[in-house]
């Protein structure tokens, strides 16, 4: 018999697959995307890709421009200005993705988790617990893999291209050793994924448990990602979660941050990923470059 968290995982992945009248409005109101001209502005987008010729997607379906436009408000344009950053990104940092076994990534324990509860003012909620990552056992580009997993697997989900994501850094139990860790390039993947080279809605980035002389060295990467746009939606709490509440409804977080939500980690969602997936999921993981068993 499935447990309530599994009946729950396996609904979450229902609903995805059946778009209601409510994500037709949601998509209307947070993207822009109108269902009478979807179609004329995916043949703009893609004869643009064409035309410019500065990049060359794995894919150039339908399905897949939809991602990139979403996440731009369907201003061509602007969605093709994203998708270059993503294909160079793709192109230099291969290590992120090919042959990385997505499954494997669940090794990184609880350091990631999530929220099966998404509103569209903060869409998917994805926390990052580094305090809990062993920088002995694993290198920081490991934190990045497993964020991008967690993103890649997240938008092949329509609602969630619609609805975009909210980042929660919990900084309780970092100690230098991490922060030696946490170099320039690694701090320039980071700014990547979080929004400025992958095709998500970043709605924000929520810092908590965090001194002001870590507050300081994070600043410091800004000199190295110079992102105002991104940098802007950064917001540090320090130790005042009724600080973070003005951002981020109670509702959405997990009981440690003064919310009522049940996480769930990178290692369960991972698990459940793979006991309900199918071959268009195998597909679309081996697209990307990622190993599949």
């Amino acid at each position: 018999m499935l447990s309530f968290q599994e009946i729950a995982f396996k609904a979450e992945l229902d609903r995805h697959e059946h778009p209601t009248q409510e994500f037709a409005e949601q998509a209307l109101l947070l993207c822009d995307e109108d269902p009478a001209t979807r179609s004329s502005v995916i043949e703009e987008f893609r004869n643009m890709i064409f035309e410019r010729g500065e990049c060359k997607p794995h894919r150039l379906d339908d399905a897949y421009l939809l991602r990139f436009l979403r996440a731009r408000r369907f201003v061509p344009a602007r969605a093709h200005r994203l998708l270059v950053r993503y294909c160079t990104f793709r192109e230099q940092n291969p290590q992120l993705w090919r042959d990385v076994y997505w499954y494997g990534l669940a090794r990184l324990g609880n350091v990631f988790e999530g929220i099966l509860f998404d509103r569209p003012d903060v869409g998917r909620l994805i926390i990052c617990r580094i305090g809990l990552w062993d920088p002995d056992v694993f290198p920081a580009e490991e934190l990045i893999r497993g964020c991008l997993l967690l993103l890649e697997v997240g938008i092949m989900q329509p609602k969630l291209q619609v609805l975009g994501g909210t980042a929660m850094v919990d900084c309780e139990g970092i100690t230098m050793r991490h922060m030696r860790q946490l170099s320039p390039s690694v701090a320039i993947q980071a700014m990547n994924v979080m929004g400025y080279a992958f095709p998500l809605h970043q709605r924000g980035v929520h810092v908590v448990n965090c001194s002001k002389v870590f507050e300081a060295l994070f600043h410091l990467f800004k000199r190295f990602a110079p992102n105002d746009e991104l940098w802007r939606k950064v917001h540090f709490h320090g130790y005042d979660y009724s600080s973070l509440h003005r951002y981020i409804d109670p509702e959405c977080l997990p009981r440690r941050y003064g919310g009522c939500r049940q996480e769930v980690s990178l290692n369960e969602w991972l698990t459940k990923i793979r006991h309900y997936r199918n071959q268009q999921f195998d597909e679309d993981m081996r697209s990307l470059g990622y190993a599949v068993d």
